[in-house]
């Protein structure tokens, strides 16, 4: 892999509008690819509707009036003779932006849809036209945001009739790149994008394994979905080696198509946190003998609502933590359904630590959090690429992780993350947060940090001139 860990030297780029099909593509018969129990990242869903209130068409405004790619007829945009479809020359040479139709699962905190978010704010719209199509069929918390910046949030549910939804939205929207991030399923997505014939076709993996399990159903959506990326496809981007290798397959790199995108972090927010760090007391607290009291712990766990990110066993470290007679303090941070609520609840109660657990919900300040805390605590059964590691090696705070490929690709090039095998028994993995808890980070220590990951490949430039140099 050379440089900077993007797959080496290109030596020859899959042409934008081929495809290993070897004939044309209809819409006609696409629901034998997603079948009466449809499933997008191994959840199924419940059939019937194909988008948000029953609507079969999917919502959302066209694009502005006098849009040279279509004539508006009411808000709706007319989809073009059949057979005539514009290739997309580079932006410089465009009279319009360049469409970019993003399909994710759903518009909520996560990683991958708030650096999607940070990219929109970025991104010249004189360039750039990014829209944005969820699988789940439900709005989510970024809806208003995108909105507010310009971008459009359009609903179009993975059941049966997506196929015929999702064709109808691209012959609506008439986007010249659809990049799709939802596993495997984005062979069903990148299909209908060429039977609509959209000329570039991007497949984005997000982590190192789907979630359809090893049952037969499941290994044959998965292997239908790799088929179809295969021949419909024309760029495939993961964010780790490890997401590469788990969701298409261990020779990528003899595939011209595949390329690794690091994940990038917008630093300035975790500057302005360092910045802001309140001073370390000059003298060390004494107990009621008159020794030096231990520092109270607060250990962060950040995921959103997830069976993978594997909640629960932080309560269990934390517990055994206490064991230990250290102070310590979990502290939760993203959605969370109350059933996930009371469970979590009813767990640290039994551990006796119910009063050491806070449950903080989505937070807009997670750059303060991470440098207010002693330790970040990964116990995620499998990862893409965290960036939560890459913000809390940021900041300087030390990080506790399960022995994740992804993790690891992340501690080849930054210190500050130590790793466990989930196996390993929860007196260990207390032992070594605290270990690496108690002593905190200095000021400086931090600012270098900063500094650190301002020269590694994980920052938000350098993701943002490979995604767009794709798009390009």
């Amino acid at each position: 892999m050379g440089g900077r860990g993007t797959g080496g030297a290109r030596t020859d780029r899959w042409p934008a509008g081929a495809d290993r099909s070897g004939g044309p593509v209809t819409v006609d018969g696409l629901l034998a690819v997603v079948d009466g129990q449809s499933v997008v990242d191994g959840q199924s869903v419940v059939d019937g509707q194909s988008a948000v209130d029953g609507q079969s068409v999917v919502d959302g405004p066209a694009p502005a009036a006098g849009d040279a790619r279509g004539a508006a007829t009411g808000d709706r945009l007319l989809p073009p003779p059949a057979g005539q479809v514009s290739p997309a020359p580079a932006p410089s040479s465009r009279a319009n932006p360049v469409t970019v139709l993003e399909v994710l699962s759903r518009m909520d905190v996560a990683g991958e849809t708030i650096r999607a978010v940070n990219l929109l704010r970025r991104l010249d719209p004189a360039e750039f036209r990014l829209l944005f199509c969820v699988t789940s069929g439900a709005p989510g918390s970024l809806d208003e945001e995108i909105r507010s910046l310009g971008g459009e949030v359009y609903y179009c549910r993975a059941d049966p009739s997506f196929p015929f939804a999702f064709h109808r939205l691209l012959r609506q929207v008439r986007p010249d790149i659809v990049h799709s991030g939802v596993a495997t399923f984005s062979g069903v997505v990148l299909t209908v994008a060429r039977a609509a014939g959209v000329r570039r076709r991007v497949a984005h993996f997000f982590t190192s394994t789907d979630r359809r399990g090893d049952s037969v159903r499941g290994r044959l959506q998965r292997a239908l979905g790799r088929v179809l990326l295969d021949a419909f496809a024309t760029d495939l981007i993961a964010v780790s080696e490890a997401a590469m290798r788990g969701l298409w397959r261990e020779s990528w790199r003899l595939d011209p198509r595949c390329r690794v995108i690091y994940n990038g972090v917008e630093l300035e927010p975790f500057g302005v946190a360092i910045a802001g760090q309140r001073p370390m007391p000059s003298l060390p607290e004494l107990d009621e003998l008159g020794d030096v009291a231990p520092p109270p712990l607060t250990v962060l766990h950040i995921a959103r609502p997830d069976p993978v990110k594997n909640r629960s066993r932080a309560i269990e470290i934390v517990a055994a933590m206490c064991t230990r007679g250290l102070d310590v303090r979990l502290r939760f941070v993203g959605r969370q359904s109350p059933e996930e609520t009371e469970r979590l609840m009813t767990l640290a109660s039994g551990l006796g630590v119910s009063d050491r657990v806070e449950f903080l919900g989505e937070r807009g300040d997670v750059p303060k959090l991470l440098v207010n805390s002693s330790l970040l605590l990964v116990t995620s059964l499998h990862e893409g690429l965290p960036s939560v590691v890459l913000e809390a090696c940021a900041v300087g705070t030390p990080v506790l992780s399960s022995d994740l490929p992804g993790v690891a690709e992340i501690a080849r090039v930054l210190p500050g993350i130590t790793m466990l095998p989930l196996g390993t028994p929860n007196e260990i993995w207390a032992s070594t947060a605290a270990d690496l808890a108690v002593v905190p980070p200095t000021l400086d220590e931090r600012r270098e940090a900063m500094r650190r990951l301002r020269r590694s490949p994980f920052t938000m430039e350098n993701w943002q001139r490979d995604i767009t140099a794709v798009w390009s």
